[in-house]
């Protein structure tokens, strides 16, 4: 649909403009960054201000301010081309934060799928697919990947993490949304767009707000994945799906069955923080051990990703997502890889 972000126009290319004119404006002061939007979570706030919120580490359950979960010192504080460490991927956030309100305040309202233009289908899509990069979570992932590569060919490959280079992280990880985020809007725009709706306002969410449900375990590729979900209130979530169905969009009262794959795929794809309206919040976990959570997941191979044999004793390493209680791998025993320990402590 845009061609990875190389055919923009109308509402896009605004989009876009707004992005990139940010790198001009002055660094902002503020180092405390949300990789949780506050503008997402006021739709579960009972007052427009705090949230209940679910600690699924120290298991306790509590108000919090939107302002104070979510929230990390420095975290999309990087490195510019002249070397000087800035907080201009703030003020691009706040570009972001702007669209993914206009675009959850749209589909938490809408009523007739006629009504959407294209703009707000492409919008959709980079809300989604920006979402889904910028957590927490992504980042601790990003280091598991990390660790492993380096372990195998430390000659080659040098590590994000760089104790020298405390911002190397967040600038690596900032540059690979950016660079990333028109291809993935463009997985997403392939999909059709169901809303599930629930007058009862019985959906949560978390703080990897964009689900793709685990499998047996193991999270599926984009591309494979039955739904893409984004709960975007308490009363609706966006199910991106592989199926088509030949309408801008197609609103429906949510299932039993759907509002308990929104809630494992909560449960189970939060990084720490799990979220529910006032009149929910009775309804969560709180007591539950959660001893699993996201994980890199290794596995041996003798095909590679575009299908092609490898001929033994070699092998291709596949790497999923997996649901685990650290770094899941199982790979072969022919002295053909090297144990990387330090991915545990990213676990």
């Amino acid at each position: 649909m845009t061609a990875g972000g190389k055919s923009l126009g109308g509402g896009s290319r605004e989009y876009m403009d707004r992005l990139l004119a940010t790198q001009r404006q002055p660094d902002p002061m503020s180092r405390r960054h949300h990789y949780v939007p506050r503008t997402y979570l006021k739709r579960w706030s009972f007052d427009n201000r705090r949230v209940w919120s679910l600690d699924t580490v120290a298991g306790r359950l509590r108000p919090l301010s939107v302002n104070d979960v979510c929230v990390e010192e420095n975290f999309y504080r990087v490195i510019g081309p002249d070397g000087e460490a800035h907080n201009r991927v703030e003020a691009m956030f706040g570009i972001v934060d702007t669209e993914l309100h206009r675009i959850q305040a749209l589909f938490d309202s809408l009523d007739d799928p006629e009504e959407l233009e294209f703009d707000d289908l492409i919008g959709l899509g980079v809300t989604v697919a920006v979402q889904r990069i910028r957590t927490a979570q992504q980042r601790r992932l990003r280091l598991q990947q990390d660790a492993w590569m380096v372990a195998q060919d430390p000659e080659r490959f040098r590590s994000i993490s760089d104790p020298l280079n405390p911002l190397r992280v967040a600038s690596i990880h900032t540059e690979l949304l950016f660079t990333s985020m028109w291809e993935a809007a463009d997985v997403m725009t392939t999909r059709s767009i169901e809303v599930w709706d629930d007058p009862r306002g019985r959906f949560w969410t978390c703080d990897a707000q964009v689900l793709v449900p685990f499998q047996k375990n193991t999270r599926p590729n984009l591309a494979s994945a039955r739904h893409i979900l984004w709960p975007i209130s308490p009363r609706r979530v966006v199910a991106l799906t592989n199926v088509p169905s030949g309408e801008k969009a197609v609103i429906h009262p949510a299932t039993a069955k759907e509002r308990g794959l929104v809630r494992e795929a909560v449960e189970q794809g939060r990084e720490r923080w799990i979220f529910a309206s006032a009149d929910q919040s009775g309804h969560l976990p709180r007591r539950k051990r959660f001893r699993r959570r996201t994980q890199i997941r290794l596995r041996c191979s003798h095909w590679t990703p575009q299908g092609r044999l490898v001929d033994p004793p070699g092998c291709c390493v596949e790497q999923a997502e997996g649901f685990s209680a650290g770094p899941d791998v199982a790979l072969c025993n022919q002295g053909l890889h090297v144990d990387a320990p330090s991915m545990w402590d990213y676990g």
